[in-house]
């Protein structure tokens, strides 16, 4: 057992503090709240929330459903206050995980069709993706989503997810068409789209810079 929590701990913790939940359930739920942004497994998820209950930040007991027996789980005083320990510390800097992109950057290891069904296949899932969260968000818009009370926060990360999502479709849809104008994905060096896109990126940020430095 880890000495201390992750941030997968207080994830789950969290999760426990607005509603005790089934193994099952809460499996679930973490799965529909939080794949999109911390994804994790269902044997990661199990492991967690054991783990809180050895801490003694959630207590665990056994409910039978007709033949069938189940663990709820619940959360204690202390782990309360151990969540709201943790959200008042701030958090880790944010972390970018594409495999597409991974893929991209050893391309010339490959072939150049091998890049473009990286693109194509990363697009695919994005829009995949994307289409489930626009049907969670349409839930609480016709007043069908869980735990209404909390949508202000559901809000905030689902226009989140919506521009990252349009951003990594508009991207998809850039590197496929410069991708398909190489004659091959080795030795291609620095075009003039290419150049254009390296200046347009340092632009952006030298007017985000400088705005930031006037607020200040």
């Amino acid at each position: 057992m880890p000495t201390e929590p992750t941030t997968s701990s207080y994830a789950l913790l969290g999760l426990l503090a607005i509603h005790p939940w089934t193994a099952y359930d809460l499996t679930r739920q973490a799965k529909r709240s939080m794949r999109l942004f911390w994804p994790r497994s269902e044997a990661h998820i199990y492991g967690e929330v054991k783990r809180l209950v050895g801490w003694g930040y959630a207590t665990a007991s056994t409910e039978r459903t007709g033949n069938r027996e189940r663990t709820a789980y619940a959360i204690t005083p202390a782990g309360r206050d151990a969540l709201r320990t943790w959200l008042a510390t701030p958090p880790a800097g944010p972390q970018l995980e594409i495999e597409g992109l991974l893929r991209l950057l050893l391309a010339d290891q490959g072939d150049k069709s091998d890049a473009l069904r990286a693109v194509r296949t990363t697009r695919d899932a994005v829009t995949t993706s994307y289409g489930i969260g626009i049907e969670q968000m349409r839930a609480y818009v016709e007043g069908d989503g869980p735990f209404p009370d909390r949508v202000h926060l559901v809000a905030l990360l689902a226009r989140f997810y919506a521009d990252f999502a349009e951003a990594m479709l508009d991207w998809c849809d850039v590197a496929e068409a410069e991708i398909d104008a190489w004659p091959d994905v080795r030795g291609v060096g620095l075009t003039e789209p290419t150049r254009h896109a390296l200046e347009e990126a340092i632009a952006r940020y030298d007017r985000r810079a400088h705005r930031a430095r006037q607020m200040t």
